[in-house]
Parts: structure tokens; sequence; C-alpha cells
């Protein structure tokens, strides 16, 4: 069930110094908010914090009323899961911001469903902190799967493809999504049409990923994963990008020379990641995978 409340959200308002700069920009949890939505994980009971990088105030509202100026402040998660919508508005622009209270792993062991996620490793990939077993995931619902996360991608676009029930639970990271949005933003910069950015596949259980026979360190199972393409005309294969008449790795090339010049921009470094271009896998003509492990990686 979506929640669009905060009723039973704690707000702890907590004033901060920050040093000047040129321009003002939105933050929750340092990924900047340069789209008009964006959403987040946090566990149950954890905290986000919003900020102005030059200590400006910004306005947080929701569809119940509550209508607050504030400079900095955390939004703490209810003890519950459930998808928790706000609106935060600076210099004249707004912005639309989904908090999404995972389900624990203990609470999901003790929810009926038929919905296998195997095992994480027990040791995290050379004890990289991104590498180690989250704490929980989003709970999927028939009722929430269509939530938009940003503007061009729904909760639903990232489900494991394996067959089960519902409550089905996925993981997505901001990061990813902010790093998707951004390479539509780049294609749409080169005057490419973008409608439709096809997720072929995003997170994957490790039980999935094993089965596939995928890397047990893949990032997939971290949610901050996935291999895409442009989609436009819905035909479950990549457009002809570069108008040559023919669907090949070409045109998976520009998709991936995208990524090579927003890893490689010094603004983006939080966003670096792995990369792979493949020319097709039998169901599926040219793809990339992009990810945001936080150190490059090329295939």
């Amino acid at each position: 069930m979506i929640k669009r409340t905060l009723g039973l959200i704690s707000l702890v308002l907590i004033s901060f110094f920050a040093q000047a700069q040129n321009t003002s920009q939105l933050k929750v949890n340092d990924i900047p908010l340069d789209f008009d939505l964006l959403s987040f994980s946090l566990l149950p009971n954890d905290s986000a914090f919003i900020e102005t990088t030059d200590g400006s105030t910004f306005q947080i509202t929701n569809e119940n009323g509550i209508d607050i100026s504030v400079s900095n402040m955390y939004w703490k998660a209810d003890s519950g899961s459930g998808i928790y919508s706000i609106h935060i508005e600076n210099n004249s622009k707004s912005y639309k911001v989904n908090f999404i209270v995972m389900d624990t792993f203990e609470e999901i062991k003790n929810t009926p469903n038929d919905f296998t996620i195997g095992t994480y490793p027990a040791k995290a990939y050379k004890n990289l902190a991104q590498y180690e077993a989250p704490k929980g995931m989003i709970k999927v619902t028939k009722e929430n799967q269509d939530t938009f996360l940003t503007q061009h991608f729904q909760l639903k676009d990232f489900l494991v493809k394996q067959g089960s029930g519902y409550p089905k639970y996925v993981l997505v990271s901001p990061k990813l999504l902010y790093k998707l949005e951004l390479i539509i933003a780049k294609l749409k910069e080169q005057d490419y049409h973008v409608g439709n950015m096809h997720v072929m596949s995003g997170y994957r259980t490790p039980y999935y990923n094993a089965k596939i026979g995928n890397g047990k360190s893949s990032r997939h199972i971290y949610g901050d994963a996935a291999d895409i393409f442009l989609d436009n005309d819905n035909n479950q294969a990549m457009d002809d990008l570069n108008k040559d008449g023919k669907i090949s790795i070409h045109d998976a090339q520009i998709l991936g020379k995208i990524v090579e010049n927003i890893d490689k921009d010094p603004q983006y470094k939080w966003l670096i990641g792995g990369l792979g271009i493949y020319n097709g896998n039998g169901a599926h003509r040219g793809f990339i995978h992009v990810d945001t492990r936080g150190y490059k990686a090329r295939w």
C-alpha cells in the first residue's frame, strides 16, 4: 500500500553551518536533486539528510498540508514499510522525492511468500562496503509496482525475472536511478528522442543470479546495476541509433560512449562504475550494462 502521508513520520530538524557557494543545490544523502523525481530506500527508523549546499532555506510540503521551511533536516523513516512522497521547493523549483521504507530480512523471512532470495556472500568482495549483504529490501505488491521512482522508470522495471507471486522484493540504488536519468539527459542533449529506456535486467536475487550462471559478486544482486537499451518503438530491441539501417553493437556503443563520458567527468565521480557493451544475447540485439560500483570496470 502506497502511503502519501508523513503522519507517523518524525521530522527531526537540525541546524548546520554550510560553506557558502555560488549556487544553491538540493541534496538528499549527498545525491543532488537534479531531476524532478528521485527515490531513496531506507531501513525502518533510518534517516535521510536533506540539505542545500549553501545553507539556504527550502520548503517541504505534502498532500496532507505539512508545510515547513528549513535549511537542513533529517527525514526519519517510520517503523513500517511503505512509500512516502514529499515535495521540496528551492529557488522556485519543485522536486518530488519518494522515501521507500524497506522490509528487513527478518520481516521478509516471516512473511508468507514463494519469492526465493538465496544467500548473499558471507564476505564482502575485497572487503568493500558496497559489497556487503543488504539488510532489507523493497516490498513490491500489485498495488505499488507501478510507482514511478524517477520520471522514466517504475518500480516494476527493476524486478528480477524469476517466477513468483506477490509480494516480490527488489533493491534499487538511488545512484543507479540518478545515473540512468543522466544517461537519458545526455542522449537528449545530443538530439536523440527518448520515449522508452528499457531495463532488460535490473535487480537479481542471488538465487536467480546463480541460476543464470552469473558471478556471485555481480552488482545486479546489490541493486545498482542495469542492462539497458533504447526502445522507443517498444519492440523489445535496441533502436537504430546510428541510422545505418540495422541493429548492432554500434548502436550500443553510442550508449556506452555516454557512460564513458559520465565516468570521466569529475563532477560525477561518485557515479563511477562498470560498463559492458554487448552485441546481443539471442533474445536482444545490442545493449549495455551500467552500474555504480565505485570504481571503473570495463568489458
